[in-house]
């Protein structure tokens, strides 16, 4: 019951963000886009010879946010990227002076965390910004993850045989993959026939369906790659009975950039 009614809070809280006003959504999603960094420089900790600043590496991150929400919505000049170039060349030059060991490790999980979590965030704010037209998109593209998970699980749970990844995530099945497809499909379809976005034809949607989550099954399995070699079970424990921010979001992550590259291309 639980895990339910988080996931009902967590769902309704994401679909409110989107569809409100600008600075509704760049709260939630810098808060969320703060929380995954943490997670994820908590969980590098638990890796043998990493020490990375967390702060420092949590500001740079949250800092590439804020200006993707300054340039997006403030229009503010793209030159503002600067400032966060200026900060990571910064991180290098301060490892100088932390006297760690394996510096070039400590940097590289650094600017892992910002392209792993804070790039695709910020691609996000991008989309959500453009237009009402993109900004239905940017539901569209978290319906058809949230509705691929569910039909995996379903499917998968009661028809699943051949393992999928068994290495990675042992209750992978192919049935699921299946099944996850057809529901992202479905969801797409739900979205051409709605109406949401008149300009965009039935071959857009099935396309970004697909591509959704394709990517998106890579980054669950991504993510399933990272805890296992930490040998965690959730990235965190934030959300009750749904594991913490990173969990929620690892679909999402890595086909952010196939919901920017479908943007670019239409709007």
């Amino acid at each position: 019951m639980l895990r339910t009614i988080s996931g009902i809070a967590f769902v309704a809280l994401m679909v409110v963000s989107i569809m409100m006003s600008s600075y509704v959504f760049g709260a939630v999603f810098f808060l969320v886009t703060v929380l995954a960094l943490h997670e994820f420089y908590v969980l590098s900790d638990k890796q043998e010879g990493v020490c990375v600043d967390k702060w420092m590496s949590i500001v740079g991150g949250a800092l590439l946010f804020v200006i993707a929400f300054c340039v997006t919505f403030l229009h503010k000049s793209t030159a503002l990227y600067s400032v966060y170039f200026l900060c990571v060349f910064s991180a290098f030059a301060f490892e100088l002076f932390r006297q760690r060991k394996n510096p070039l490790l400590n940097l590289g999980v650094s600017v892992l965390g910002h392209f792993y979590i804070a790039v695709p965030f910020s691609l996000f704010c991008i989309v959500e910004g453009a237009s009402e037209n993109s900004k239905m998109l940017l539901l569209a593209f978290f319906v058809i993850i949230w509705a691929s998970d569910t039909g995996a699980y379903l499917v998968g749970r009661f028809l699943g045989r051949h393992k999928m990844f068994e290495r990675i995530s042992p209750k992978k099945t192919w049935e699921g993959f299946a099944g996850g497809l057809l529901f992202a499909i479905l969801s797409g379809m739900i979205f051409h026939y709605s109406e949401c976005v008149p300009t965009l034809h039935v071959g857009f949607w099935i396309a970004l369906s697909v591509c959704v989550f394709v990517f998106g099954v890579f980054g669950d399995l991504v993510e399933s790659m990272f805890k296992r070699s930490l040998n965690v079970k959730d990235s965190g424990n934030l959300i009750p009975g749904h594991g913490g921010i990173l969990d929620r979001f690892d679909s999402a992550l890595l086909a952010a950039p196939v919901l920017f590259v479908f943007f670019s291309i239409v709007m």
